[in-house]
Formats: C-alpha cells, structure tokens, sequence
C-alpha cells in the first residue's frame, strides 16, 4: 500500500499507522541486531575453542611426534576428542606425510592445508593446522656461555584439528526462533495497547463528523458535543457557531431566492412576448425574404422571356434584306439584350450570396481538371478575339484537393470573363501554386486595360466599376468581382488585385484546399523534349508540366533550329509543336510535319485551337506520322501526360488507294447552316465517308473559324442569319484568309433567280437544291476535291435515330409558329423564310407527304396568295403532331 493509498483512510487507521510504524521499524532493527551480535559471539567462542586446543595439542605433542611413538599419540588424540566440538585429529610429519589420524580427517581436505596457516572452514567443520616445534634447553660446562640460553626449536611436524560446527548452527537457528518470537510478542503487545489507546483519542473526533455529515445533509439543528475540554472541545464550539450561521444564510438565501423567482418569472413572462414579437418579426422577414426570392425568380422569368423574344424577332429581322444601318440596329438591339440577361444572372446570383443561401459542397477534386472545364469554355471566345488562353500548373502544386469544385469554376469563370471582355490583344493566363501552408493560389492576369489605383479599393464592391464609361464601353453589371469576393470570402480565402492602368490586371486568389490523400504519381521515365512555335507563357507552362512528370531534359527552339535539333533526338523522346503560329499562307504544315517524321523517329505532339487527327493528313500519312498526338490549346495536363506516356502508335492502317466508304478520308470540311438537323444530316453523311466537319450555325462563326483552322471544302447555306451565305462568301473571297480560296458549294430549299446570281458571283463553286440527295452531294464534292467518283451506291444516313422526336416536333411547331406571327405582321420576307427552313426540313428527312404541303405552302407564298396560307399553317401543325420518327 502506498502513502497516498494510506492516507486517504480514516484518521483512526492513520493514527494507528502513524504510532505503529516507528514501533514495528525499531523493534526489527533492534531484533536483527540482537540475532546477528548473538550469532558473531557463538563464532567467535568457537574460533578461540578451536584454536586454544589446537595450540595446547601441539604443545603436548612434541615429543611423541618426534619419536614416533604412535601410543602416545593416539592418547593423545583420544582425549582430544572428548572436548567439546572436536570432530577430529590428525598428526603430520615435517614432510606432510600423516603420522596419526583419528575422527574426521578427510585426505582431500589436508593439500588445502599446506600453506594455510589460518582456520579454514566448511560449511559444516573449521579446520585448525599448527606447527609442532621441537623444544628443549642445552647446558654447557663452561661458566661463560651459561649466561647466554638460546631457545633452539625443531619442526618436527603438524597438527591438524576439526572442530565441528553443527552444535553452533544448531544454537545460531535457537537464537532466531527465540528473537523472532519475542519480536512478535512484543509487536503484538504494543499494536493491543495502541489500538485501545487510540479509541479514547479518535472517538470525539468520530463524533464531531458524524456531526458534519448530518449538517452537510442539511440538518442544521444538530450540534457537535466531544465530551471533553481540550482543543477539540473549541472546534466542536467553532462548528456549532457555524451551523447557526449558515441556518441564518440559509434563511436569507431563501428569502432572496424567492423574491429573484418571482422577479425570473416576471421577466420570463417579458422576454415570452418579446420572443413572440421576434417570431412574427422573423416571419415577417422570412416572409419578405421569400417574396423577394419569388419576384426575383418570377421577374427573372418574366423579363427572360420577352427579352427572348426580342432577341428572335432581332435575329429574324436581321435574316431579311436590310439597310447597312438598320442591320447595325438590329445588332446593337440583340446586344443589349444579352447584357440585359447577364445582368439578370448576376443580381440573381448577388441575390443568393447576399442571403446566405449558398452552401458549399466539399468533396475530393483533381484541381487541373476543375480549371481546365473553365478554360475549355472561354477558349473558343478567346481565340475569336485573338487572345492567347493559358494554364500553367507549378511543379510542386499537388492537385488532388478537397473542396466545391462548382464554386472554383464559378470564381474562376468570372474573372475569365472579364479578362476577355476588356482585352484586345496579348492573352489571358492562369498560373497555380503553392505555399508553405500547402494553400492554392491562382493568378489570373491578362493585358486588358487595367484599372486606376484610386478604383482598386472599392472594385469589389457590388455594382461598382473602374468609372462610368467602363458600363458604357463593356457593358456588365459591376457584380461579378462582388459575387467573386463573396466565393472566395465563403471558402475562407482570400483575394487581392495588382494592376497598372493601360498594361493589365493580376487578380491573386489564395484558397486553403486541403490536400486529398493518396497523391497521384505524375512521374515518367526521362527522355528528351523539345518545344517549338509557343507563346513564352505556354512555354513556361509546359517546362513546368515536364517537371512534374519528372523530365528535366527540356528544350525550347525556334522554327529555324526544329529541323536540326530534332534530327539529334531518338525514339523515346518528343516533340512538342504549338501549330497555331504556323497556320499561315507561307508555311505548309503537312509538309513540315512529315519532313520532321523523316528526320527524327520522335513522338510528335502537335497543339492547336481546332486540330484533329484527320485534319491535315489522309491515312497513308497518319500512318506514316506516327507516333504523334493532337492536342488542344491549352493542353490539359492530363491528356498531355497520356500523350507523353504513350510510346506505341495507334493502331491505324494504311489506305493507299481509299474505298468508297472513306473516300473523304483526310478531307476538312467546314459546314455553315443554321438549321441544326440540316446539319446534323451532313455532318452525319461526311463523317462516315471519313471526312472531319466543323459546324458553325451562322456565317459569322463560319468567319471565325477560317480564323483558326484550314479547310478542304466549304458547305454553306444560302439563307442564314446574321450573316447570310452571300455575304459569307463575299467576305471571305475578299480576304487574306489561308480559306479564301477553297471550294464552296451552297445549299438552299429555295433560291430566286437573282439570289443565284449573287451566289455565283461571290464565289460559290456549286449548289445543290433541299432535299439532299446524298449521291448527288457526294458526287458534287468528289468533283470539286478533284476525288474519284465513288464507285458503289452511297448508303444511306439512319440521322433520325440520332434525333429525340420531341426535339424533331418542337422543332418544326416553333417553325410554324413564326410562320403564323409573321403572316399575321405581313412580313412577306420573313414568312418565306421560315417556310424556307420547314421544306428544308421535310425534304432532308424525306417527310413525302410534309414535303408536299409545305413546297405548297411555298409556292402560296411565293405567288401573294396569302388568304390559303393560315389554313394550310392549320393542317401542317396537325400532320407535325402524326409524324412518327
């Protein structure tokens, strides 16, 4: 038991332990004192007996020793046995040898005892060897030498005598039974007189705390009584004077307790009515709140709605003929309405910030491909401004995080926007890292027109921008970076602004993503990299990408030194190409890609806007290309990863001479038509021929992107809006374009003689009436591609299963609908149009007997009578309705 186990008892046991303990201490101590001087005193008395005889033997043994008279030495021995303890004797002559031995006398014992001139003892016997002198006194005749007695001693032997410890064991083991049982009396007697003793002290103190417990119980009435008139008897005083003050506290407590109830009560009651009116005042907010949401929501729908319609009446309007002017007016108009929407998403989205009605959803994220969805958005609005969009990823940034993905795009996707939107020329890039506190941090810079300091402070404020003209200029609503800053604040970052007016703006978001375990493994095997043709940042960003993926060996070239350093480079290496920059009149890609395959067994890596495998190169040369890669720009890092991990070629075979099922193998097609099932068919048709389509919708997106790529045959749809197919090929016949030269064929459901004319005259190279007849199209692009003609009949295009049926019918209802508005307007123009666009329809998907009703319609309009035309409207929406797709 140890202390504090001991003290924590009753103060009787501590007591007891307290005047026991020193007790029990020094009666051991005294005890083994006793036992072991006791037990020294027997050793001793045994060491002298032993040594006193043996002294006295060798004494009385000379003379017999010296003379070998056995007799008198066995009488000797005999009555040395007879003293108490003696085990033993034996005599030796001066050579060691034994003269006499009688008892005890072991032979292997007497060779310990040559040299041992003290007692050796045993366990048992202690063994005594002793000289025996030859002693004797001369005399001499002569008177002068008798004053000189020399005492002359002979060694004439040994004696050897065992003494037997048995008897003194026997006394050492009586001597510990007897202390011990004296010790234990002893103890026994003092614990009695102790414990008795101790009652007469420990009882008042007993009473006193039965006396507390009954007052800790809440008996106060009780008083303490000891019996006695010593220091305990002022402590029993003490505690009584105490109760009495605590009864009277405890009095006085109550009292006060109840009078702070009935004052508890009161207020309770108070704060009730207060708690109700909050109730009803909080209802009354939620209330408003919900009425807010709700008008917010209802005039979001009410306003989207006839700015909907506005913006199809504009687009409509701009399909007919005309004026420069009124053309700029129905543009301004449609613009307008689109800065309307964006205004209406952006208090809709202020809306829910403002009241905390957004919640994050924190679930692991690969951070590259968060921000490469963003990226791959804005990268087509970029490019149609001529700016360079690019990501660069730190080498040391681990991208597996955990966090709202959605909320990252949304702030990310904002400040793209607006580095787009106020950038005329430059780019926009992105660049991640890291920290010490493994934090994310994205700078988002562009070389826009930036922003005076004196506006930084309050640019993130809501409805707030650089100045007034900013609004009249862009547009926006000034809530974008409000609705940034209220992300990132919610995501518990933070957000800064660098800028210098005229040169552009840095915004730097730091966010704490933590980091989502385990960690990919980005590292590949070393080889050799060479970039060419990229924008310094893109290369910046792809020599970090080369760290992560562990490839040091990186080298940034020019156009002139690609040939010569890519002849130094071996099969497992790469080429990394940025095409965009040789996408010009004087350099001929194909050729320059394949004379790099003839020079360098490398893998080619080719990046670009709008670039695909069947772009620029038919299959013999796909063939001969590979081991090469198509990527788009920005490269995502995964697929550029795959793309460098990737040492066999696909799995292509070689056509030299292509059958007629890839006969538009390689061929690039761009197709400009505006009615999306239009172009679905065609991309449909080609595309199973082997050709690559590029859809646009309008003329201007077919403008654009002769900007971004290069196209083998133009596909263009006479009547679109925006900008029809006349004016398409107007405009692009003019230009300096890498595309102004290229085949053009049109397609119409309609055209009048004078339409036709202007087609031609802008450069149109053919034109095939709706409905398509696929044999013909194919034919008609085999002769302007100088191809073969295809030598088996075409197959036919199953596109309707590729198109949901309500689609189809909404589709052709909207198309009647328009029909009807502008007959009820009188809009002749627009009216043929949309009857235009419905036979287009019914003629491409073979509908015989819908065909037939709308070429009737048609001709209805195309003559003025237009009394027949609601009837016939009436009947098509019904046979629309029976169309089984």
């Amino acid at each position: 038991m140890t202390n504090k186990q001991l003290l924590r008892k009753s103060i009787h046991q501590r007591f007891l332990a307290t005047a026991l303990l020193p007790l029990l201490l020094i009666t051991s101590l005294l005890t083994l004192y006793t036992i072991e001087v006791r037990r020294s005193d027997l050793s001793a008395n045994l060491l002298r007996t032993g040594d006193t005889s043996s002294s006295y033997l060798a004494t009385i043994s000379d003379l017999p020793l010296y003379s070998r008279n056995l007799k008198a030495l066995a009488e000797t021995a005999t009555s040395a046995l007879h003293i108490s303890d003696v085990a033993g004797i034996a005599f030796l002559d001066d050579n060691q040898a034994v003269v006499l031995r009688t008892g005890h006398v072991p032979d292997e014992i007497l060779p310990d005892l040559t040299e041992q001139l003290i007692p050796l003892q045993t366990p048992q016997y202690i063994y005594f060897r002793k000289p025996v002198y030859l002693s004797g006194v001369e005399f001499n005749d002569y008177q002068e030498e008798s004053l000189s007695e020399v005492d002359v001693q002979e060694l004439v032997g040994w004696l050897v005598l065992v003494i037997d410890r048995t008897s003194m064991l026997e006394q050492q083991k009586n001597i510990l039974i007897t202390s011990a049982l004296l010790f234990l009396i002893g103890l026994l007697i003092a614990a009695v007189f102790t414990y008795y003793l101790s009652l007469g002290l420990i009882s008042p103190i007993q009473k006193l705390t039965a006396t507390i417990k009954q007052m800790a119980g809440g008996n106060l009435k009780v008083r303490a009584e000891t019996g006695t008139e010593d220091e305990l008897a002022i402590l029993a005083a003490g505690i009584n004077q105490l109760a009495e003050s605590v009864a009277e506290g405890k009095e006085t407590l109550e009292h006060r307790i109840r009078f702070a109830t009935r004052q508890l009560q009161d207020t309770l009651q108070s704060l009730q009515i207060k708690n109700q009116e909050l109730e009803l005042s909080r209802q009354t907010a939620e209330t408003a709140n919900q009425a807010k949401s709700d008008f917010l929501a209802r005039m979001s729908h009410e306003l989207r709605t006839p700015i909907t319609s506005i913006q199809g009446f504009v687009r409509l309007l701009d399909m007919t003929k005309l004026a420069e002017n009124d053309r700029q007016y129905c543009h301004i108009i449609d613009q307008a309405a689109m800065q309307l929407l964006t205004l209406i998403d952006d208090i809709l989205a202020f809306s829910k910030l403002q009241s905390n009605t957004v919640e994050l959803v924190i679930q692991p994220l690969d951070l590259a491909e968060c921000v490469e969805q963003v990226t791959g958005m804005f990268t087509p609005q970029a490019q149609h401004k001529g700016l360079y969009l690019a990501v660069d990823f730190a080498a040391d940034l681990p991208l597996d995080r955990i966090g709202d993905s959605i909320r990252i795009q949304q702030i990310l996707g904002n400040l793209i926007a607006n580095a787009i939107k106020f950038s005329d020329e430059g780019g926009i890039f992105i660049s991640l890292k890291t920290n010490a506190q493994q934090a994310v941090i994205i700078e988002v810079k562009d070389t826009g027109i930036g922003v005076p300091k004196s506006a930084q402070n309050q640019l993130f404020n809501a409805f707030a921008q650089a100045d007034t003209s900013i609004s009249r200029r862009y547009g926006g609503t000034g809530l974008g970076l409000s609705i940034v800053k209220s992300l990132v604040d919610l995501m518990g970052g933070s957000i800064c602004l660098e800028s210098t007016e005229g040169k552009g703006s840095t915004f730097i978001i730091q966010l704490p993503l933590a980091i989502s375990t385990p960690p990919r493994s980005w590292h590949l095997k070393p080889r050799r990299v060479i970039i060419c043709g990229c924008h310094h940042f893109i290369n910046q960003a792809l020599i970090h990408a080369m760290s992560r993926f562990a490839i040091e060996d990186v080298r940034v070239v020019t156009l002139d030194e690609l040939t010569a350093a890519s002849a130094t480079l071996n099969a497992g290496d790469s080429i990394i190409i940025c095409t965009s920059a040789l996408l010009t009149p004087d350099t001929d890609l194909a050729s320059l890609i394949l004379r790099l395959r003839d020079i360098s067994p490398a893998k080619l890596i080719l990046l670009a806007a709008q670039f695909n495998f069947y772009q620029q190169f038919n299959a013999k040369e796909r063939a001969m290309l590979q081991p090469a890669a198509f990527l788009a720009m920005p490269p995502p890092l995964a697929e550029l990863h795959c793309a460098l991990n990737e040492t066999n070629a696909p799995n292509i075979v070689a056509a030299l001479a292509p059958c007629d099922d890839q006969i538009l193998d390689g061929i690039n097609i761009l197709i400009a038509e505006d009615n999306q099932f239009t172009r679905l068919l065609l991309d449909t048709l080609l595309s199973r021929f082997g050709a690559y389509c590029t859809l646009a919708d309008n003329g201007n997106e077919a403008l654009a992107a002769c900007q971004l790529d290069h196209f083998d045959l133009l596909l263009i749809d006479v009547h679109m809006p925006q900008k029809n197919g006349i004016e398409t090929l107007a405009t692009l016949r003019s230009s300096k374009n890498i595309n102004a030269n290229i085949p053009a064929l049109a397609l119409t459901a309609d055209i009048l003689q004078q339409e036709e004319q202007s087609l031609f005259k802008a450069g149109a190279n053919g034109l095939l009436l709706k409905p398509l007849d696929e044999e013909k199209l194919l034919a008609q692009i085999c002769e302007l591609l100088h191809l073969g003609q295809p030598v088996t009949p075409v197959p036919s295009a199953d596109v309707l299963d590729e198109i949901p049926p309500d689609l189809f019918r909404q589709e052709v209802q909207d198309l009647l609908e328009r029909s009807r508005t502008a007959l009820a307007s009188g809009k002749v123009d627009e009216l043929r149009e949309e009857i235009h666009q419905l036979l287009g329809i019914a003629g491409v998907f073979k509908f015989t007997e819908l065909e037939l009703k709308v070429r009737k319609l048609h001709q209805l309009v195309k003559s003025g009578q237009l009394d027949q035309v609601e009837m016939l409207l009436a009947e098509l929406d019904l046979d629309a309705e029976k169309i089984e797709l």
